[in-house]
Order: C-alpha cells, then sequence, then structure tokens
C-alpha cells in the first residue's frame, strides 16, 4: 500500500485498502473557524440534539482568523455574529479555542497555527472545514477539507467517511536555483498539470529538492496541492519533519511508510535545476508563466500574507529584498504575519523594521485581503501582485482587478520596481 493508503487502512481498521473504496476512517484531529463553525454547530445540535456533545473536545480545534477583519472594509454584521456563535461553542463545548488576542487580530492563520502549537504529527487523520487543511500533510498526515454536514458527523462520530484515493506522486530533483522558492515550484505544477490535474487524488511529494527546502516552505507545496484538485499533499516523513514536530509537541507519534512494491497511479518526475521564478496569470492559479515571458506589468498593490504567504521563511525573503530600499510610488505593500509568534520572532530579527523604513504596511494577522475580507484588496480595474494562494476573480478584491500570484520575493521586488519582476539592482 501507499503511504495515504496504510494511513487510511489503520485509522479504519482494515489489514488492506485500494483507491476506490469507501471506508470509515478515525479521526485524530478536527478543525474548524469563524467562517463555518458556527453552520457546523447548528447542523450538529440539530441531529445530535440540543444537549449533544463532542465526541472529544481534546481533539477539536476553533480558531478565530477568516472573518475577523472583513469590518475594517465593508459592515459585515453577520461577520461578528458567526464569531461570537464559535466562541459560545467551544466554551459550551469545552474544546480548544485561539480566540482573538486583540481586536481584528489572530493568534494565528490556521494552517500555519495548528503545527506551530504541536497539534499535528505524522501518521494522524485530520479532517477540517477549509479547503487548504492539505496542509497538515506536510508532516506526514493524511489532512483533508470536509463540508459542514461531514464535520457535524465529526463532532459527534469521530470518524469521516472516505473514498480511499490514489496517489501521484512528484519526484523533484536537481539543485535548486538561488532564490528559487516552494512557491515557484507548485506554480510550476500547477502549470503543468492544471488546477484539475489531481482531484479526488493525494499529491506526495519527493525527491532531493526537498532536502533543501526550509521547513516552512514544505507547508507551501502542501497547502497549494488543493489548487491541483488534490486532497492532500503529502510529505513522506524524515528527519527535518520530525526535529520540527518534536521541538512543537512533547507527544509520541508513530509514523507510517509506504510499502516498497505501493502502486501509484503516476509518477512525474520535473528536474528544477534551471527553474525560474514563477507567475499565475488571473483569473486562475494555472494560468502559469516563467516570469521571463510575461509581458511588462505595472502594479499598484502587492500582497506578502495568508497562510502560505505570511511563515517566517517567507518574511525573511521579502525583508531580504527591502532592506535599505523604498517602494516604487503609486505602490501600496501589505504584509501580514501567519500568527503572533511569527510576528514576535519577525520584529526580533528586525524585519518589521525593515517592512516599515521601505514604506510598507503592516497588517495584524489574520486571513485578511487573500479571502477579500481584510485591507489590501484590490480596487476596480486595479492590478496587483500577491503571494497568496488563489487569484480567481473577486477572490481578493473587486471583480474587475487582476490578481497575479507569486512568490514572497517576487512580490517584494515587483513592489520596489512598480512592475512585476523579479531584478533587484
Amino acid at each position: 500500500m501507499t503511504l495515504v493508503e496504510k494511513l487510511l487502512a489503520q485509522a479504519s481498521g482494515n489489514p488492506y485498502v485500494q483507491p476506490g473504496e469507501v471506508v470509515f476512517a478515525k479521526v485524530d484531529l478536527a478543525l474548524s473557524h469563524d467562517a463555518v463553525a458556527a453552520p457546523v454547530a447548528r447542523t450538529f445540535y440539530q441531529h445530535y440534539g440540543a444537549e449533544a456533545k463532542l465526541w472529544d473536545a481534546q481533539r477539536v480545534v476553533l480558531v478565530a482568523d477568516h472573518f475577523i477583519q472583513v469590518n475594517d472594509i465593508r459592515n459585515d454584521r453577520k461577520a461578528n455574529l458567526m464569531y461570537q456563535q464559535m466562541v459560545d461553542f467551544a466554551k459550551d463545548q469545552g474544546c480548544y479555542l485561539f480566540d482573538l488576542v486583540s481586536p481584528g487580530e489572530a493568534a494565528g492563520i490556521c494552517h500555519v497555527l495548528l503545527p506551530e502549537k504541536g497539534f499535528v504529527r505524522p501518521g494522524m487523520i485530520i479532517a477540517g472545514t477549509d479547503s487548504h487543511t492539505c496542509t497538515y500533510g506536510a508532516l506526514g498526515a493524511f489532512s483533508t477539507g470536509v463540508g459542514t454536514t461531514d464535520m457535524a458527523n465529526i463532532f459527534a462520530m469521530g470518524d469521516i467517511w472516505i473514498r480511499v484515493p490514489p496517489t501521484l506522486v512528484f519526484e523533484l530533483s536537481g539543485t535548486l536555483p538561488p532564490h528559487i522558492s516552494a512557491k515557484d515550484i507548485i506554480l510550476f505544477i500547477l502549470g503543468q498539470i492544471s488546477c484539475a490535474g489531481a482531484t479526488g487524488k493525494v499529491m506526495e511529494f519527493s525527491g532531493s529538492i526537498l532536502e533543501q527546502l526550509p521547513f516552512d516552505e514544505r507547508l507551501t507545496l502542501a497547502n497549494m496541492a488543493v489548487e491541483c484538485g488534490a486532497i492532500c499533499g503529502l510529505i513522506v516523513p524524515d528527519d527535518m519533519m520530525r526535529d520540527y514536530v518534536k521541538s512543537r509537541s512533547s507527544q509520541e507519534f508513530a509514523e507510517v511508510m509506504a510499502d516498497a512494491e505501493a502502486e501509484y497511479e503516476k509518477v512525474y518526475q520535473f528536474d528544477l535545476t534551471h527553474l525560474e521564478p514563477q507567475v499565475a496569470l488571473p483569473p486562475k492559479p494555472d494560468r502559469v508563466v516563467a516570469i521571463s515571458q510575461l509581458q511588462e506589468t505595472p502594479i499598484t498593490k502587492a500582497f506578502i500574507g495568508s497562510c502560505t504567504g505570511g511563515k517566517l521563511y517567507d518574511l525573511a525573503e521579502a525583508a531580504a529584498v527591502l532592506q535599505g530600499r523604498q517602494l516604487a510610488d503609486g505602490v501600496d505593500l501589505f504584509i501580514v504575519p501567519a500568527s503572533v509568534e511569527i510576528r514576535k520572532q519577525a520584529e526580533t530579527l528586525g524585519y518589521l523594521d525593515i517592512f516599515a523604513q521601505a514604506g510598507a504596511k503592516i497588517l495584524k494577522t489574520g486571513c485578511g485581503a487573500c479571502i477579500n475580507s481584510g485591507i489590501g484588496v484590490l480596487n476596480k480595474e486595479e492590478t496587483g501582485v500577491y503571494a497568496t494562494n488563489r487569484n480567481f476573480k473577486g477572490r481578493s478584491g473587486d471583480p474587475t482587478g487582476k490578481n497575479y500570484l507569486a512568490s514572497p520575493r517576487t512580490v517584494a521586488i515587483s513592489a520596489v520596481k512598480g512592475k512585476i519582476s523579479h531584478f533587484l539592482d
């Protein structure tokens, strides 16, 4: 069996499973956030009774991060109501709650926060009411997004029905060129296989390139597997992963490994030795071109943040560009650390001072502009370059705006140049 097949066999109590088979798998961790938790709670109480209790409150984590800043750009009373309903549910049930740390500021964006706080370990089955729950596959877990009804069932029963997915392997080899990031790699893959290229499947990343990537970068690879249609982006446990997990959690974990004779649906082999920075053109993440093939594209907005662009390594890449430089006239650059811990680390390392001196605006932690719910969104007919994960029409502002996706480094350089670029003088 493959890694995902072994994980699902173990969780469902079966000696063997194969792609296409439907199983009920026990869930080790369930996640929801302020955009979905309230509807899940209503469905939970409606079907299991007004006095219903979570199957295991210690395995449920709720995070305030998605719509907590929406009122900075438009009036949305429903967002406040949904947030409060989530908080009330968490208090009633006694589960984990990462509440606001100050008005409009999250403790962290959920997909960065949960690994950071030690909730995610190899061998786990994780479900979340968010498509980017696939991020946790970077820690050797099977982790996938589910809908409201599925999560209500998980809250009550602690299990999930799932069709065992086939696995696509992406062997990434070669020597990574300087300044090429995981965002460039996953955009390149998107350009190769399209937004539908891994629909309903698992993307398993392997190869020598992984050893060349800091741990933060692995999260980016797994995070954007869903942009290819995958239900999980998976990385096999190794020493880098073990060291990270042990630095965040004292809990024991049991790794699962694939069989040597496991069968995969397809193996892609990409030598990335000559990869150049990649850019996704609006309005889809798979409209990818090498930056040298991009026509000159002036910008007025740039954004470095979100679960895929606000990690410490992302901020380090931006700081290296912005040190001693100024933003181009007419360009606004917004930077959002993905957690309070990351903000503190960035401050200690001097990154926040560099950003401020360059003229960037440092925003409170939260999803914000990535989901058209905070400062930094595109206005009518505006063009921006964002280190986020999606650029669908209206995703990050007005539907007439044009959102280009790129790495944090490319976004920072573009903000200095006033156009999408990867060249520094």
